[in-house]
């Protein structure tokens, strides 16, 4: 079995019980629900609302609706594939060129960003808060431009060094939420690696 092969088949089983135990998209789920994987265990947010909009080997997605039209709120983990990076400067260039591919102008519009380098998990993480315009953000009602606010956290594995994962709280709406820091914090601070 090839070097790629092997680490395809780690990803894929990576958080399989993640998506063997959740729910089918849509079902909702109780505040800090438990998903336990090999790799990361993993925690639905801590309030009432959210559904699993979608599980998968490599990851889980929830999410849910705001008080106002089109506002929508989400919270994600993913495993992925991680090259060798050399330092943190070449981890902060990973992960700003990996959020530029998955948010990409012109839909994407990057209003302002920060990226900081941090170990104070035992091992190299890249915590990055964004904020964008979507010009085409997909509502109910049609296609509109809503903002767009990014809180995460990027890692690598510190036992799968090949892997890398990253926890992301958002939040899409006509207005920015200015109380999203809370909750994103609480979100990603639950996730975490089990202790052999």
């Amino acid at each position: 079995m090839t070097t790629s092969k092997k680490i395809a088949s780690l990803i894929v089983g990576a958080l399989i019980s993640c998506a063997v135990n959740a729910q089918s998209p849509g079902q909702p789920v109780t505040p800090k629900q438990f998903f336990p994987s090999r790799i990361l265990n993993v925690y639905s947010p801590d309030s009432v609302g959210w559904v699993v909009t979608s599980a998968g080997s490599n990851g889980i997605s929830f999410g849910k609706r705001g008080s106002e039209s089109g506002e929508t709120y989400g919270a994600q983990v993913i495993i992925f594939e991680m090259p060798s990076t050399t330092g943190s400067e070449e981890l902060l260039s990973f992960v700003k060129k990996r959020i530029a591919t998955m948010n990409p102008p012109p839909r994407f519009q990057e209003i302002n960003s920060k990226y900081q380098y941090i170990e104070n998990r035992g091992y190299p993480c890249v915590n990055v808060q964004i904020d964008f315009d979507d010009t085409a953000a997909v509502t109910p009602t049609g296609k509109e431009q809503l903002k767009l606010q990014v809180i995460s956290l990027y890692c690598r594995h510190p036992e799968q060094q090949q892997l890398g994962f990253f926890v992301a709280y958002s939040h899409r709406g006509k207005v920015t939420d200015d109380q999203i820091e809370s909750a994103a914090q609480n979100f990603i601070a639950a996730i975490n690696v089990p202790k052999n």
